[in-house]
């Protein structure tokens, strides 16, 4: 008995364009960094990407309108290894926005009373993502970061 097992190559993911001043990320790196599957094919992942880059660069319009280097890599900022610190973090709020993206499209799969279970479970990691992307966001352009309660 033989059986096929599809997956997908990691040299069909592709590097997902931005608008040139923010970086042009790696779908393959995506997966890596946030530990998605090949659930969703490079298309679909690369779609997400793109999403997730248009919402986080349009949350920060305003901070990046007031920067006056050619890149997001040229803004003054401690390095780590041959990456700069806004780069990682611009990287780490798309990418987590992505994977709460993917995560709230998993949903639609499964409607059983199980699946709405594992679908529940699913959304408060999709709003943990949310609030990483934020988080580093804040770090990001500066903003102050606080934690609020309500009673």
């Amino acid at each position: 008995m033989t059986a096929f097992i599809p997956s997908t190559n990691p040299d069909d993911d592709p590097i997902v364009r931005n608008d040139g001043w923010y970086p042009d990320l790696d779908a393959a790196a995506f997966k890596r960094q946030t530990g998605q599957g090949d659930v969703f094919g490079a298309e679909r992942i690369a779609a997400v990407i793109q999403a997730a880059m248009i919402e986080v660069n349009a949350s920060i319009a305003a901070w990046r309108a007031g920067q006056t280097v050619a890149t997001l890599a040229e803004v003054p900022a401690p390095a780590y290894g041959d990456t700069s610190e806004k780069v990682i973090l611009y990287t780490e709020a798309v990418f987590a926005r992505a994977r709460s993206m993917l995560l709230r499209v998993t949903r639609d799969y499964d409607s059983t009373k199980d699946g709405h279970a594992k679908a529940d479970a699913l959304e408060r990691v999709a709003d943990d993502h949310l609030g990483q992307s934020a988080e580093a966001l804040a770090r990001l352009t500066g903003r102050p970061r606080m934690v609020v309660e309500l009673i």
